[in-house]
């Protein structure tokens, strides 16, 4: 692992606990939630505020605009977005469900893109937001594009829950990653929201697995019915690949498509 700075750690540490936080944060919340002294804490925010990453207001600090120009300027997911924007609107419209686009990063989901129906429950699922990826169907979908050793390493014996019905232990989580893998696309109930279901499906991305999930109310389908939705998964899957493959950041890598056969099972059942 390459030497770090330490007062560059805590600063970024500052800017992730804020973006996540998602409203204002007070001083006095980020000196509990940091343990960093009040001398240095009020030194790292005065510079991240000086140089527009953060921006402080009666409530708090919250995020600046040069976080989002940075964010914003990496090219990967900008054009990966561009390239896969007409297969989620294509996907959203032909199930009527609210569709993710997401990649993984470490042992996380990282939401690159959604689609809302305008009907029903509305998510709490922000581009941006990172989940861990053991609580999502789309996040074990991407996460049995590994082998059992990478995700070893990635996950701790012990995983946080989301909610209660999160599992729990690498264990449990490499068996659901084992039948993912037969089944072709994953699925979730509730394990990272409350009230919801998911059926994920995952590729072969530039940097990494990269996926798409369709997530419904329970009130409209259980967990043993969103499998009606791998094959417009699927679907989509194969037109980005197809896409994708055009693209100039796509050269560089190999196997982005589904594992052969994967797609066409799933479409053909």
């Amino acid at each position: 692992m390459a030497a770090t700075n330490n007062s560059v750690d805590r600063a970024l540490s500052l800017l992730q606990f804020i973006a996540r936080a998602r409203r204002p944060v007070r001083f006095i919340d980020l000196v509990t939630a940091t343990s960093i002294p009040k001398a240095t804490l009020h030194s790292l925010l005065g510079s991240l505020e000086d140089a527009q990453f953060l921006h402080r207001t009666s409530e708090g600090y919250q995020i600046g605009i040069a976080a989002f120009e940075v964010g914003t300027s990496m090219s990967v997911p900008a054009s990966l977005r561009a390239a896969v924007a007409p297969a989620l609107d294509r996907l959203a419209l032909s199930t009527s469900e609210a569709c993710h686009l997401g990649m993984l990063v470490g042992s996380d989901v990282v939401y690159l893109d959604r689609r809302d129906t305008g009907e029903g429950l509305r998510f709490a699922s922000r581009i941006g937001q990172r989940l861990p990826a053991h609580a999502t169907g789309l996040g074990k979908a991407m996460l049995a594009r590994l082998d059992d050793d990478e995700i070893s390493r990635l996950c701790p014996e012990l995983l946080p829950r989301v909610t209660p019905r999160t599992v729990g232990t690498r264990a449990q989580l490499l068996e659901v990653i084992h039948e993912v893998r037969e089944r072709g696309y994953a699925v979730e109930s509730e394990e990272s929201t409350p009230g919801v279901c998911c059926i994920g499906m995952a590729i072969d991305g530039p940097e990494g697995p990269l996926g798409l999930s369709i997530t419904v109310p329970v009130q409209r389908a259980s967990v043993d019915d969103v499998h009606r939705f791998a094959p417009d998964l699927a679907e989509a899957l194969d037109r980005i690949g197809q896409v994708a493959s055009a693209q100039h950041w796509f050269d560089a890598a190999q196997g982005y498509r589904a594992k052969p056969g994967a797609v066409e099972s799933v479409v053909n059942s």
